[in-house]
């Protein structure tokens, strides 16, 4: 098993992107949101394609967003760029640009997907992951799911052999994955698994942490959760663990989680939670159901949107 006592336990929230009421990048809203978060400690990851709808941003709007998240949290949190799936890594590089240019911390590479549920080679998939490496100016993180393209266990050993710039792998939740990369890795950076299902056994097996978009609601308990985990104390681990996933499974609508985020968001009472199309919110009998579910969690840091 990889010993990770080196590196601090760690959640990072895959943030909403703040849109306002014209479907305009909000300022205001980022802020709020970003605050929210790294009061708590808690690191960022920002841009995702869900449930960050990066796909909706132009890359002048990446850019403000970039810099508005730096602008309020640069020095205090980890701040994570994570970029969208591209067709092949040209597509990619003006993002990465951008991530540079505003110092984040960190860069995601997410897996090339081509479309037409073709898949590439390992070789093909070592070439687009070093054509970006190659020419990095910050740290990268890899990204490796199920949802977009596994990355072969054989292609990160050979990527971290070749890439000491590679500083993180986002990982599956897959939990036999999991557990063969981590061997792979053999502590030569940090992984974190993706979503909160494997909070507790990522650390088990050697792992450094979780990313879950729950965090745009939840900040405090995600800030809890990592404290609990930094300090040892396993009981309130477990505590926060479990309600976590009972925040995750309020989200019962297939299809993407932004839909059920920027609901709640609007539901607690935070700015920026519209949706850009062909997204929408949720209709008025799955808001009042999700109402209904939020409040029979008694979640401290919702009882006074939700009660008040």
């Amino acid at each position: 098993m990889t010993d990770n006592s080196k590196r601090p336990y760690r959640v990072g929230v895959c943030t909403i992107t703040p849109f306002d009421e014209k479907g305009r990048l909000d300022e205001p809203g980022i802020e709020n949101l970003v605050e929210r978060i790294a009061s708590q400690g808690a690191s960022l990851n920002i841009g995702t394609a869900s449930p960050g709808e990066g796909f909706a941003l132009s890359l002048d709007e990446t850019e403000r967003f970039f810099d508005t998240v730096v602008r309020t949290a640069a020095g205090r949190v980890p701040i994570c760029a994570m970029g969208v799936e591209p067709r092949n890594y040209g597509q990619l590089q003006p993002i990465v640009r951008l991530a540079e240019q505003a110092k984040l911390d960190t860069m995601q590479l997410y897996t090339v997907d081509p479309g037409h549920a073709m898949k590439l080679t390992d070789g093909e998939l070592e070439r687009y992951f070093g054509a970006l490496l190659d020419d990095m100016t910050i740290p990268a993180a890899i990204s490796t799911h199920a949802f977009n393209g596994l990355v072969p266990l054989g292609v990160v050993a050979r990527l971290l052999d070749h890439y000491p710039n590679i500083s993180v792998i986002h990982c599956t939740s897959e939990v036999n994955y999991l557990h063969q990369l981590l061997d792979v890795v053999d502590g030569r950076c940090e992984v974190l698994v993706g979503g909160p299902m494997q909070a507790l056994s990522v650390h088990a097996l050697g792992g450094h942490g979780f990313l879950c978009s729950e965090g745009s609601l939840t900040p405090v308990l995600c800030g809890e959760m990592q404290r609990a985990m930094r300090s040892g104390d396993h009981t309130a681990a477990d505590d926060c663990y479990k309600k976590l996933i009972s925040v995750f499974s309020l989200n019962v609508w297939p299809g993407g989680s932004v839909r059920f985020l920027k609901t709640a968001m609007r539901i607690l009472g935070i700015p920026g939670g519209y949706t850009r199309p062909p997204f929408e919110t949720l209709d008025s009998s799955a808001t009042e159901s999700l109402v209904r579910a939020m409040r029979g969690l008694a979640l401290p840091e919702w009882q006074d949107q939700l009660h008040g």
